[in-house]
């Protein structure tokens, strides 16, 4: 008998692994893990995450083309974003990239 595994539902797991298979939003992911590396002065030193303009420098990525990656994966519930002044905060969502994670391991 066919027993669902307990974590996100096949949709979200679609959304998020599409979201994933692009090098570029893989990187992106990457990066959103360090620490003290945004540039916005709003920032602390010991949050993760970075500004869409430090994810062009690190990526040399137009911001029309980052712009278009950080909304996949925002939209795949993998990251968070809020503006801060001027500027786009991202964030990596661990919670989500955790529940993939196990999702993962358990296929």
């Amino acid at each position: 008998m066919y027993m669902p595994l307990a974590g996100p539902s096949d949709a979200v797991i679609d959304l998020q692994l599409k979201a994933l298979a692009d090098p570029t939003r893989r990187r992106i992911i990457e990066l959103l893990r360090q620490k003290g590396c945004c540039s916005c002065a709003e920032v602390s030193a010991f949050d993760p995450g970075l500004c869409v303009c430090d994810l062009e420098s690190a990526l040399s990525l137009s911001q029309p083309t980052i712009t278009h990656h950080i909304q996949v994966l925002r939209e795949a519930g993998l990251i968070t974003t809020w503006k801060i002044g001027r500027w786009l905060y991202c964030r990596r969502k661990e919670e989500a990239l955790d529940r993939l994670g196990a999702w993962v391991q358990r296929v």
